[in-house]
């Protein structure tokens, strides 16, 4: 192999790893998920919400009027930030996540 052949390719190699990252960092997650109001991590269904967000009084009492469907059996609807959240009362797993209507 002669020497610009090598320098081509090498200079092939490097711009495509300068570039990867870059093309990384655009992709984003079509998965619901909302900002946890305790820590500094995206919630995503399945996760486990913040203890908070189990108890009765954190409820959405009027979820119908929202357009939310009935919570599932031993779950609430509750607002974190810009999501409604349907979350189990028994163990805080997030169920569903909805976008907020404004």
């Amino acid at each position: 192999m002669n020497s610009k052949t090598l320098i081509a390719s090498l200079a092939l190699v490097a711009g495509i790893a300068g570039i990867t990252p870059i093309v990384q960092a655009a992709q984003t997650s079509s998965e619901p998920s909302v900002q946890s109001t305790s820590s500094d991590r995206q919630l995503k269904v399945n996760d486990r919400a913040p203890e908070m967000y189990q108890r009765k009084d954190k409820a959405l009492q009027n979820w119908k009027a929202k357009g939310l469907k009935a919570p599932v059996e031993q779950a609430q609807w509750v607002q974190i930030n810009d999501k409604y959240v349907m979350v189990m009362i028994t163990n805080g797993t997030i169920v569903e996540m909805q976008p907020v209507e404004r």
